[in-house]
């Protein structure tokens, strides 16, 4: 076997010994973690510690200088046995490869360990994506009046069934990351006067700026209340719970089992209105539909807020409007 090993600090002078000793959790926490913790999300972090914690349980967890591609392998068929789907395999392996990287950036190993030269951000290969087809006007409108039946989150003071049709409404028009929506969005957010949606994207930080339009306006002032955020209770996915064969309460969950089920519909995930909305408007103007989405973007004024010009409120007025929209209560 054949192990990584460090730069002689007397040769380079720019590796300490004590940082020899130091596993891979240690050298995150101690280096990198105060470099990267202002500019990353805390799903982004959350998505480190759960690679080191896999990192840790599935190898035998040696300082970085003895890292090898047995190790890697190690790692791999350990994720392989826990069930895990090619796709979670390889973010988990993106993150910890990141981390010898910086590693071997930072002259602390002489080059990060993998499996392949030709496979250096990936274990496992994974199936193709199926691109679905856009969202239809009817799959809109079962799903928007299946939320009928929905009760999470609970005990708020606007009923459940309202929240998740607003929500729809947002998704629809506006193409929004789910977090983005349910998760921070606040009433500071909504600037009433100047009928605009300002928030800082989750992913991307892009500062976005949005045209509200009556019908958009109408449903959020129907569930106007004292929260400050426009969407309250959404505090965790959910997920099913195979040992007792239950699923447990969150947004995800609700979505999938409630109502997707209602709708009488399968493989309809929350992303998709994203991927309609980009589709409708990168139809109309090429990158416009890019624009709306908050993606990434060249250029300082497309990174950072920017008001939308008329092309942009023109596309949105334009978008298709199920007629179950207009049923606000």
């Amino acid at each position: 076997m054949i192990a990584l090993r460090l730069f002689d600090p007397v040769e380079t002078g720019s590796v300490e010994p004590s940082e020899q000793a130091l596993r891979l959790r240690g050298y995150y926490e101690k280096f990198i973690l105060p470099e990267i913790r202002e500019e990353q999300s805390a799903s982004s972090l959350m998505q480190d510690r759960v690679a080191l914690n896999h990192w840790e349980a599935l190898t035998d967890d040696p300082t970085i200088d003895q890292v090898s591609r047995e190790h890697v392998i190690a790692y791999r068929d350990g994720l392989i046995k826990k069930g895990l789907s090619p796709a979670t395999i390889n973010k988990c392996w993106r993150e910890v490869r990141a981390m010898f990287n910086w590693a071997e950036e930072e002259e602390v190993i002489r080059k990060a360990p993998t499996i392949s030269r030709r496979s250096k951000s990936k274990l496992v290969k994974q199936p193709p994506k199926m691109q679905r087809e856009t969202l239809s006007i009817d799959e809109v409108t079962r799903l928007y009046k299946a939320c009928s039946k929905v009760t999470y989150p609970v005990g708020g003071e606007v009923p459940a069934p309202k929240l998740w049709r607003t929500a729809i409404v947002l998704w629809w028009f506006y193409g929004a990351r789910t977090m983005d929506v349910i998760g921070k969005l606040s009433w500071e957010n909504i600037h009433w006067n100047d009928r605009l949606l300002k928030f800082s994207a989750q992913k991307t930080g892009k500062l976005q700026g949005l045209p509200l339009t009556d019908l958009v306006i109408s449903h959020l002032k129907s569930i106007k209340r004292n929260s400050s955020l426009v969407f309250p209770g959404f505090k965790t996915k959910g997920c099913y719970l195979r040992a007792s064969q239950t699923w447990k309460n969150g947004y995800y969950t609700t979505w999938r089992r409630d109502i997707q089920g209602t709708a009488n519909l399968s493989g309809i995930y929350i992303k998709h209105f994203r991927e309609t909305m980009v589709t409708r408007n990168n139809g109309i103007e090429a990158g416009l539909g890019n624009w709306i989405a908050g993606h990434y973007m060249p250029g300082v004024s497309a990174q950072n807020y920017d008001l939308p010009t008329q092309r942009i409120r023109d596309a949105i007025d334009r978008t298709p409007v199920p007629d179950c929209f207009n049923e606000i209560d």
